[in-house]
């Protein structure tokens, strides 16, 4: 009877330790999710002061995992790489180990960047970064393949900076189609960069920093604006216009942002010195120098090293801890696994059966409403390419009328002036008296029948495109095509200012139609976007669009003004005409012609 009342006495201590155990763990683990929560809004010495007050002994591996996940982004923010990278990396095992593989994937990506800004080559840690493409692909998680295609396209700006700009537009495309605003400003700066830094094409670097400095406002993103600004100033200083430089320089101080501050101001009067040097003034190149060396002061690298061997020591003890404490429970909990794993299979097993079932449905439903929209398309330029002719009809007609008034009203009547002229002359051939003043008057009147001619002439060669210009025609084309809810044409002109000779105009905007035909009919786009730029000696036009690609190289040779006649007219007017489409990617069309 002892012995049996001492079992039952142990099983309860057993019981209640496990039950303590767990209440513990729970409210730590609540404790660190609310850290989480706020952490972005802490300044260093908070967050640091906070992690040492939640590190405990009793985390589960997902909540260590966290725990080293946030550690690393406290050095990280704080410009201390190689302490973040040492946290990253026990995260990531951690991860994976706890089967977090969303949150492993993301740190794979966040090493990749750490490491570029360190020793190491690209070769060393692009495993990562094609682990990440291939999950984030496999599983349809466009955030996690914007940022890594955002990675991979840094790697690329130096040693090959053309596939970089293509990687570049492939992630912008993912961003934009899923309204991830902020990749979307860094991918246009980071093609912007490229133009500048590594193809010296400061043309085109000045429209994509462009593109983002006007997203970044829009969204309020502080730090994009200073980046932006920072890249201008660069650009003046490569044209040999430092003055021009420094007061983009002096107007980041005013931005208001926090992550790696210190860094960046630093870094901001490192350029500002260059800068006055590069202007013969070495006084304030002297100044500038001296607050760069300020800031740097504040990093302390002996504090953060404590820190992170302190964590590391911690993380050691913890894991042995853990095994242990795996060791004594296991043998308790295969029981209850085993029947939870029988109930969770039957229930997925039915919810399985139940989704399939569900997504065909869904499959059907999607199939018959992607057929009913592709004949909607097909009868909206049915109905566009009718009203054009109707009104290239009408048009014709009232050119008729208005000819026909001009030579009724004022050639006809010239002509019979000229006519009674001539009799006159005729009769008097004679009289001297009034003979030059006839000639005189007959020549007055051939003059001014030529001119009407020519006048009517003139106006007869001027059409729609002569009457509006290559930009509102565009404009209405667009809203013509635009279906609410299912596709939108947006045109964004820049610098359209002066008028081209209507012969060009009339060429741009039929290829500019047949571009947005297709697009519509065989990429079944959903958005495109006409960009017009106008410099001094050339004018640019960019179309993307989100729909399913073509292997460029594949194009059918039609007639008509199919891609093959555009690309001919281009050459014909001394442009040029590049095709970036990839299945599945979309399509982007650049024109650059000269003026």
């Amino acid at each position: 009877m002892f012995e049996k009342k001492k079992t039952y006495n142990k099983i309860y201590l057993t019981v209640a330790v496990v039950i303590f155990n767990a209440v513990v763990s729970y409210a730590q683990s609540r404790a660190l999710k609310e850290f989480e929560s706020k952490f972005d809004k802490l300044e260093y010495t908070t967050r640091l002061a906070e992690l040492r007050k939640l590190y405990t002994k009793e985390f589960s591996i997902k909540d260590q995992a966290l725990y080293e996940h946030l550690s690393g982004k406290t050095q990280y923010l704080r410009n201390s790489g190689v302490g973040a990278v040492e946290h990253f990396v026990k995260a990531r095992a951690l991860y994976l180990q706890s089967n977090d593989l969303d949150k492993a994937m993301e740190l794979s990506i966040t090493i990749a960047e750490q490491k570029r800004f360190s020793d190491y080559k690209y070769k060393d840690y692009k495993s990562l970064l094609d682990e990440a493409i291939a999950y984030a692909i496999k599983n349809n998680k466009p955030k996690l393949l914007s940022s890594a295609y955002l990675e991979v396209g840094s790697n690329l700006m130096d040693s090959l900076p053309l596939e970089a700009i293509r990687v570049f537009q492939v992630g912008k495309r993912i961003a934009k189609k899923n309204k991830f605003y902020i990749d979307e400003t860094i991918y246009d700066r980071r093609i912007g960069i490229t133009y500048r830094v590594n193809l010296k094409d400061f043309k085109m670097a000045r429209y994509y920093l462009g593109l983002s400095l006007e997203k970044c406002k829009k969204y309020n993103f502080e730090g994009g604006i200073a980046y932006v600004y920072i890249n201008y100033a660069g650009i003046y200083r490569q044209e040999g216009k430092p003055e021009k430089a420094i007061p983009l320089y002096e107007k980041t101080f005013t931005l208001k942002f926090e992550n790696y501050r210190i860094l960046f101001n630093a870094n901001i009067y490192q350029f500002l010195s260059e800068t006055y040097r590069e202007m013969k003034n070495y006084e304030k190149a002297l100044e500038s120098l001296d607050k760069k060396k300020k800031y740097e002061s504040e990093i302390s690298d002996q504090e953060e090293n404590k820190i992170i061997r302190d964590i590391n020591t911690k993380y050691e003890t913890r894991e042995k801890e853990l095994e242990n404490q795996e060791l004594k429970l296991k043998d308790e909990k295969n029981q209850l696994i085993i029947y939870s794993f029988i109930g969770v299979f039957l229930l997925f097993s039915a919810g399985a059966y139940f989704r399939i079932s569900h997504i065909n449905k869904k499959k059907k439903i999607a199939e018959q409403e992607r057929l009913i929209q592709s004949q909607k398309l097909e009868n909206v330029l049915k109905d566009q390419e009718l009203k054009e002719i109707d009104k290239i009809l009408e048009g014709q007609e009232k050119e008729r009328l208005k000819i026909a008034n001009d030579l009724h009203d004022n050639l006809g009547s010239i002509l019979a002036t000229l006519k009674l002229n001539f009799q006159n002359l005729y009769s008097q051939k004679d009289n001297n008296e009034n003979g030059q003043e006839l000639f005189d008057k007959t020549n007055e009147l051939i003059e001014e029948a030529y001119q009407k001619v020519r006048g009517i002439a003139h106006a007869k060669n001027a059409g729609v495109i002569g009457s509006e210009g290559l930009v509102p025609a565009v404009q209405n084309i667009a809203k013509k095509m635009a279906i609410p809810g299912k596709l939108k044409v947006q045109v964004v002109p820049f610098g359209m200012t002066k008028r081209f000779e209507n012969a060009m105009e009339v060429n741009l905007f039929r290829m500019i139609q047949e571009i947005l035909t297709n697009a519509i009919k065989h990429a079944e786009a959903s958005e495109i976007t006409v960009s017009l730029t106008q410099d001094e000696d050339s004018i640019n036009i960019i179309i993307e669009d989100n729909g399913k690609g073509f292997n460029a190289k594949n194009i059918a040779k039609k007639e008509g003004m199919g891609l093959n006649n555009i690309t001919k007219k281009v050459e014909q007017l001394n442009g040029t005409f590049n095709i970036d489409s990839f299945e599945g990617k979309g399509t982007t069309i650049l024109i650059d012609i000269p003026l």
